[in-house]
């Protein structure tokens, strides 16, 4: 041998020029096995349902439908008009008694305005009547203690009146003297008979202030009742929450007529704990769900979250499932997939 090789020895560039053939056929043989297992599992694989229900074996089946409330109240507008503004929005919780929509009732305020302002004028009216008769009792007060000196003043002047008198006529007086004391008596009874009269006119004057403080505060009721009225009115233009809960959904549009919504203008959830899924599955499956069959609801927007319900009834065809809801994250409108055991 050339080289001093021997037989055993044969060089390394003819093996390798041996493996190459073989290592080429090991991968095409590779790639067309995975090329036939490839083609059969694509066959194999089922196009993705359109159906609703998905059957996990033939006495189980999956359906999916929205989750819903329980307990509902439904709020509508409780006089006729158009919508003028929505003030709360679905997804947002209520307390009662919270403002949830104004319709434009015309008129409304401006009544109220003019039942505000006559009030207003009869009350100041009331007001300046009542000051009129304090002021009445006060001069009243005043003259009945001038007309009280007077009588007094007249009582004495009479008297000596009297006494002049007879002296005078005994001749143990001078005329003048008498005359005096008789001039005295008819200026005093001239002051007492004008204070007198000052007295009657100011008890009259009194007597005729109450009577119209009395008028006057029967026209501040009357006014009042028609503010009231107006406010009751206007307030019921005002969609106002009978409950504390959360708006499941509301319907009409600003500037649409709310009485077309009816008592659905606006629908609350009074228990977000009570819940159920409505199902409408086919008939072939209907027939096999039965009321206060058990089922398991899982909540698609929460993963992993399952709770046990049971079939509440089954109406035209749809399936009430309800469930108690332990998360307060779960709400109405949510996706659930119900799982039953069919019968």
């Amino acid at each position: 041998m050339p080289g001093g090789m021997t037989p055993k020895h044969k060089p390394v560039s003819d093996m390798r020029g041996k493996w190459i053939p073989v290592s080429i056929g090991f991968v095409l043989f590779g790639l067309a096995v995975g090329t036939v297992v490839w083609r059969g599992r694509r066959h194999s694989v089922a196009p993705p349902a359109a159906a609703a229900a998905i059957a996990l074996s033939r006495n189980e089946v999956t359906l999916q439908g929205k989750i819903r409330p329980q307990h509902v109240t439904g709020v509508g507008a409780s006089v006729p008009g158009f919508i003028e503004a929505f003030l709360v929005e679905p997804g947002q919780d209520v307390y009662e008694g919270q403002v949830l929509a104004r319709i434009g009732a015309q008129g409304l305020e401006s009544a109220r305005e003019v039942a505000q302002t006559a009030l207003d004028g009869a009350q100041e009216q009331v007001s300046q009547t009542e000051a009129a008769v304090t002021a009445a009792r006060l001069e009243f007060s005043r003259a009945e203690a001038d007309a009280q000196r007077a009588r007094i003043a007249l009582e004495r002047a009479e008297r000596a009146s009297t006494r002049q008198q007879t002296l005078f006529r005994e001749g143990a007086t001078p005329r003048l003297v008498y005359q005096k004391a008789l001039q005295e008596y008819e200026a005093a009874s001239k002051d007492y008979e004008l204070i007198d009269a000052t007295v009657r006119t100011g008890r009259e004057q009194i007597q005729s202030g109450i009577n119209e403080v009395g008028a006057a505060r029967k026209i501040v009721a009357d006014k009042m009742r028609l503010l009231e009225e107006a406010q009751a009115n206007l307030s019921a233009a005002e969609v106002h929450s009978p409950v504390d809960g959360y708006v499941v959904s509301r319907k009409g549009e600003v500037g649409g007529s709310a009485a077309e919504s009816g008592d659905e203008l606006f629908q609350i959830a009074t228990d977000l704990y009570a819940l159920e899924v409505a199902l409408d599955p086919k008939a072939e499956l209907l027939k096999r769900i039965v009321p206060g069959q058990p089922a398991l609801v899982l909540v698609l927007d929460l993963q992993s979250t399952a709770m046990p319900g049971v079939v509440r009834q089954i109406k035209d065809n749809r399936v009430i499932v309800e469930f108690d809801s332990t998360l307060p994250a779960i709400k109405p409108g949510m996706q659930a997939d119900v799982r039953l055991k069919l019968e």
